[in-house]
């Protein structure tokens, strides 16, 4: 879908009991405002649940309508279907507990802010997961998280967020039963396995905030799994949580990965599956990926508002959509590296993280300067999401001997996945103004994954 297809307008559907107090009673109108400002004409109607939501829809939506969901994973996994089906436009409003859809597109938790963001970004179109007849946008688990999720106390949700998932998912832990389940990822021979937990992932965060991988994207048409064996003990459990919460799993030496785009699960029959953080069915499993099925509005390069409409700017240039995912990587890049400058102990992982900040942050800013005359803007880094890292980084050097080790292993998945998106460019067909600073960028991130490799080797 193409931003031409839009019709210019949006429904703006919120659930009633997720609402801020106060906007119960001005009828939430700063969210409407935010999209009338963008020029779309805006509907607002107040949903009882999901279920409202979708024939909502059904009923009046038309093929290009831009729909503004409110409330968390659960009502987005609602209404997945729906919006494929009605070839609508979804835009995610965070009103839920977790919010790790949102989260997964960089949408801000302020809510007006997040409606911004979003309506003034781009289309993207997301890979949506499938388990037997039932769709997911995050993750589907099974084992400890299933069974932690018919523990939650409704109160404690209400009172402590996302940290009654954490109480709940303790309390599975140490009195549920292991599970005998045979894999099979692929073409790959089926393993069986004894497991406290399985987890398939296709966004970057599930349950409030952790994260399997460095490099997952629900746009890479992989879904990623990741399995904890009976064998591991609280103790590093524990690792595999802060892992989770502070990094990835993908080099942990407690937890199984693979990345596959079909994963058969057998054993264990009526085994429940969560997914999105809903029961959604039971096992016997199988798992399959719909790559780029979900048309969403995401807050990557946008358009500037003032530009817009102007007859001597182009809607679009010769591989926009790759150029924005270059430019906002580069900047996701340079935070993480900023991030990781005051933490890190190795001096000459403290020096690559120092130069490379103000080499990269330089060409962000020629990569800006050379968009301007197409009338895109490029995007900033977000303070608060520079904080976040900051912090998930001194968390692990508390928790961990080799956080230098895990902290460069990182930052080498990120460096592969910007040099493979500057390879993918035809950096010949680029306008003159932007071949410079591209070919720069490509030669400085060649430069750097030499640099990582040899501190990686050293450890």
């Amino acid at each position: 879908m193409k931003s031409s297809d839009l019709t210019g307008k949006v429904h703006l559907l919120l659930t009633r009991k997720k609402l801020p107090d106060d906007w119960r009673t001005n009828g939430a109108e700063p969210l409407r405002t935010v999209f009338e400002d963008a020029g779309y004409q805006t509907d607002l109607t107040l949903c009882d649940n999901p279920d409202d939501i979708c024939k909502h829809l059904k009923s009046t939506a038309k093929p290009g309508d831009i729909v503004a969901v409110g409330g968390g994973d659960g009502t987005i996994n609602a209404v997945l279907e729906t919006v494929i089906e009605t070839g609508t436009v979804l835009i995610p409003v965070p009103l839920g507990t977790a919010n790790d859809f949102a989260r997964t597109l960089g949408l801000p938790d302020d809510l007006v802010d997040a409606a911004r963001a979003a309506i003034h970004g781009q289309i993207r179109m997301l890979d949506v997961g499938r388990v037997n007849d039932h769709s997911f946008i995050n993750a589907a688990s099974i084992g400890v998280p299933a069974d932690a999720r018919k523990r939650i106390n409704p109160d404690l949700k209400r009172t402590l967020g996302a940290i009654s998932y954490a109480v709940a998912n303790w309390q599975s832990w140490h009195e549920m039963d292991p599970l005998d389940l045979t894999i099979t990822c692929g073409d790959e021979k089926p393993q069986k396995m004894k497991l406290r937990q399985l987890t398939i992932t296709n966004g970057r965060y599930f349950g409030g905030g952790l994260r399997p991988s460095e490099s997952k994207s629900p746009e890479d048409g992989l879904l990623h799994m990741f399995a904890i064996r009976d064998s591991v003990d609280t103790l590093s459990g524990l690792d595999i949580a802060a892992e989770l919460l502070f990094g990835s799993v993908d080099n942990s030496s407690y937890a199984l990965t693979m990345e596959c785009d079909d994963i058969t699960i057998e054993g264990e029959e009526g085994a429940p599956i969560l997914a999105d953080g809903e029961i959604i069915g039971k096992l016997p499993a199988r798992f399959t990926l719909r790559a780029g099925a979900l048309p969403v509005f995401a807050p990557n390069s946008y358009v500037a508002e003032e530009n817009r409409n102007r007859s001597d700017m182009p809607e679009t240039i010769d591989q926009q959509n790759e150029i924005n995912d270059v430019v906002r990587d580069t900047v996701d890049f340079t935070l993480r590296l900023e991030a990781i400058l005051p933490v890190v102990h190795d001096g000459q992982l403290k020096s690559l993280c120092h130069d490379s900040t103000r080499t990269l942050r330089d060409l962000y800013r020629q990569l800006e300067l050379s968009l301007r005359p197409f009338g895109i803007t490029a995007p900033s880094p977000d303070p608060d999401l520079h904080s976040l890292e900051e912090l998930r980084d001194r968390v692990m050097e508390w928790l961990f001997d080799n956080a230098d080790q895990r902290l460069a292993n990182g930052l080498d998945h990120r460096a592969k996945e910007l040099a493979a998106e500057l390879d993918h460019l035809d950096q010949n067909a680029l306008p003159d103004d932007l071949k410079k600073p591209i070919a720069t960028l490509t030669q400085e991130i060649a430069n750097f994954r030499k640099s990582i490799g040899d501190i990686i080797a050293k450890f």
